[in-house]
């Protein structure tokens, strides 16, 4: 929330400051130079209204300015929270339960664990590239919600055994496993397309992971291949070389 304010205060000072130095006066001299026949010079004229405008000469002006900058402020804040929308944000426990009763689809995956096999009942750090694999899927379709501690049928196993796993046997020491093994698959720049929250759902404690849409294309090293992989439906599949080259041609024409 804290990161919010200060962007939004940064949006609004930078879209103050250019409606009110930059936008109005450029457009108040075009209005005039226009009115004047084009007898005197646009820079002259744009000169002149800085002079009287910054610093204003009297009352009346000042509040010109000041509307100025108020309605900047306006444009920049309906901007601002028109993008944060527009790029949508984690869901919160509510939301997560509601995915979890609903089910997977193609922007929700459960996985029972981040490394502990339930089968064997052991670690396993291979597990560990069935959760990369999915998180490549996301980057490469449309983004989606990865939850860990929950198995396909939607039961909340919770962390407990991820947790047991680690050195430092916390959510805090999850997170660190998790955003480093990102970090070392996929580059320190995806890292910052995955946003890491925890719930606690039916007195069990699971992780979500709001993965948004990758700009650049991203791949796996499975087994020494590179491979691409991409969620469709309700399944990551791994895609040829020539599937890959035809999805990216086909993502690329879409931009267009």
């Amino acid at each position: 929330m804290k990161k919010y304010f200060k962007s939004l205060f940064i949006w609004q000072l930078i879209g103050g400051g250019f409606f009110m130095l930059v936008l109005a006066p450029l457009l108040i001299a075009t209005y005039q130079y226009e009115l004047s026949g084009h007898k005197s010079s646009f820079q002259d004229i744009v000169s002149h209204i800085y002079q009287v405008y910054f610093p204003p000469e009297d009352i009346g002006i000042f509040f010109t300015d000041l509307a100025l900058l108020i309605v900047g402020i306006v444009f920049a804040t309906i901007f601002y929270r028109y993008k944060i929308k527009k790029k949508g944000k984690a869901p919160g426990a509510t939301e997560i339960f509601k995915l979890i009763e609903k089910g997977e689809n193609e922007r929700v995956e459960f996985k029972s664990s981040l490394r502990h096999d339930y089968r064997q009942v052991k670690t396993d750090k291979n597990l560990e590239h069935i959760i990369l694999k999915s998180i490549a899927g996301f980057l490469n379709g449309k983004g989606g919600t990865l939850i860990i501690g929950v198995d396909d049928y939607g039961e909340v196993l919770g962390l407990a055994n991820d947790y047991w796993s680690l050195k430092k046997k916390n959510k805090d020491g999850f997170e660190q496993r998790l955003m480093l093994i990102i970090s070392n698959a996929f580059g320190k720049d995806i890292c910052s397309k995955i946003h890491v929250s925890f719930h606690e759902i039916k007195d069990k404690e699971i992780c979500s992971l709001f993965i948004e849409r990758s700009k650049r294309p991203v791949y796996f090293k499975d087994n020494n291949q590179t491979v691409f992989y991409l969620r469709t439906g309700n399944v990551t599949n791994p895609l040829s070389t020539s599937e890959t080259v035809e999805y990216l041609h086909s993502k690329k024409l879409k931009k267009f």
